[in-house]
């Protein structure tokens, strides 16, 4: 049953493990979009006023709250490489997580709720990401563009009004060079 004593536990998870977890997943979309020429790409952990920046890196005040990768295109963008790069998530949080649990059963990492949370969280992510649906913004999941690139060949595009000014502008002037 839930105790006092667990609040730590949530704001420990909510303000260290899930930013985490949210950054690996992130990290997946961009690592095999770079792997086929991405350009322009950029990574936003949180929402709200940006507090840190660091070349393709932006922390945001509310750092775990949502997050948010952009690129404006491949080098090779065919079915197969945007399928790795809508699966990249998945598969970077599953490694990890797989990675965490291996090592804390050979001893190298300490059971501990840290381990516990990161595994439990990474699945989480994997397993709502595997799932063909839009969200109430009219975002589709990550599964969802795979089950429309497999299926029909095309990706699902989704340009969100978002908070992020900057990718708005990056997209603007990826639209203004295609034009010339």
């Amino acid at each position: 049953m839930f105790e006092l004593s667990d609040l730590a536990r949530i704001i420990y998870a909510l303000f260290i493990v899930f930013p985490l977890v949210s950054f690996i997943h992130e990290l997946g979309h961009l690592l095999f979009a770079c792997l086929f020429g991405a350009k322009n790409f950029k990574m936003t952990i949180g929402c709200g006023k940006p507090i840190f920046k660091y070349k393709f890196l932006e922390i945001r005040k509310y750092y775990f709250w949502y997050s948010w990768c952009y690129y404006s295109d491949l080098e090779k963008d065919n079915r197969l490489t945007n399928i790795l790069v809508y699966s990249g998530p998945m598969i970077l949080n599953l490694s990890a997580a797989l990675l965490v649990n291996w090592l804390t059963i050979i001893g190298v990492l300490d059971s501990s709720i840290l381990w516990y949370q990161f595994v439990y969280f990474s699945i989480y992510f994997v397993i709502f990401d595997l799932i063909p649906m839009t969200y109430h913004d009219g975002q589709p999941s990550n599964g969802r563009v795979i089950y429309e690139l497999l299926r029909y060949g095309n990706k699902v595009s989704f340009e969100k009004g978002d908070f992020n000014e900057e990718a708005e502008k990056m997209r603007e002037n990826n639209r203004t060079t295609k034009d010339r």
